[in-house]
C-alpha cells in the first residue's frame, strides 16, 4: 500500500500550501474533519473525508465519486484523528504522516502525540509503518527500542523525551554527544541538542518521543 497522509484541523497559510501539497503525491490523502480546509485551499480532493464534521458543519456537496466519506456521530469514544489513523493502519501502508499545522489546544496536541504510541502497540508484526506528526516547523516520532537517522539536517534541533521510567540514550552528529546515557522520565538533559553533522544518529533503549525541529525554524 502507498503512503498515507492525514491532514488535521488547523490553519494552512497560503505560503505553506506547496510544502503540504508535496505530501499528497502518490499518497492516500485523508481529510480529518476540519483538515478538509487544506484540500479546499490547495485545489485538491482527498481520497477520504472522515470525522463527525463539527469543524466544517456538514459534508461538502461537490465531492467527486473518488472521495470516500466516513461520518461518525459526535457522541463517540475516539477523536477524529484516532479514527482516521485506525482506518489507515488497516491499509498497511509503509508510512503515515499526520499533518498538524500548529500545536492548537494542548490536550488535543498531547493526545495526538500519544496516538503514535498506540499505533506502534497495535502493530505486533516486524513490519511497522513509519508514523510521525509533521508540519513546516517540526516532526515528532515515537522510538520504541529503536534508532533514527537524520540526514541533511545540519542546524536543526533534536529533543528526546523519555516515556519509559528509564531509557538508555545514544546520539552522534550532534553538538552534545551522548553514549548510552541513562535518562529518567522527566529528565531534561536530552532537550534541544543541535545537529552539527550531515548525518545524525539517535538510539533509544526504551520508549521516547523524538522531536526534530527543522533547521529553518530554530
Amino acid at each position: 500500500m502507498k503512503d498515507c497522509v492525514l491532514f488535521l484541523n488547523g490553519q494552512y497559510p497560503r505560503k505553506h500550501l506547496d510544502y503540504y501539497r508535496s505530501f499528497c503525491r502518490d499518497a492516500f490523502a485523508v481529510a480529518v474533519d476540519g483538515g478538509y480546509r487544506f484540500f479546499k485551499a490547495a485545489g485538491l480532493w482527498p481520497d477520504l473525508l472522515i470525522g463527525d464534521f463539527d469543524s466544517i458543519s456538514r459534508v461538502p456537496r461537490n465531492l467527486p465519486e473518488t472521495t470516500k466519506v466516513v461520518e461518525f456521530s459526535s457522541h463517540k469514544d475516539k477523536t477524529d484523528a484516532h479514527l482516521a489513523l485506525e482506518h489507515c493502519l488497516k491499509l498497511k501502508p509503509s508510512r503515515i504522516r499526520i499533518v498538524q499545522p500548529s500545536t492548537g489546544e494542548p490536550d488535543q496536541f498531547i493526545g495526538n502525540m500519544m496516538l503514535l504510541t498506540l499505533a506502534r502497540n497495535k502493530r505486533s508484526s516486524k513490519r511497522r509503518p513509519d508514523i510521525r506528526i509533521i508540519n513546516i516547523v517540526y516532526e515528532i516520532l515515537f522510538l520504541d527500542n529503536s534508532t533514527h537517522t537524520i540526514t541533511h539536517g545540519s542546524g536543526g534541533l533534536v529533543s528526546i523525551i523519555p516515556l519509559s521510567k528509564t531509557i538508555r540514550y545514544t546520539c552522534t552528529g550532534t553538538g552534545y554527544l551522548v553514549r548510552d546515557r541513562k535518562l529518567r522520565r522527566g529528565d531534561s538533559l536530552a532537550l534541544r541538542n543541535s545537529i552539527t553533522g550531515k548525518r545524525a544518529g539517535f538510539r533509544v533503549k526504551g520508549q521516547a518521543f523524538l522531536v526534530h525541529r527543522f533547521a529553518d525554524h530554530k
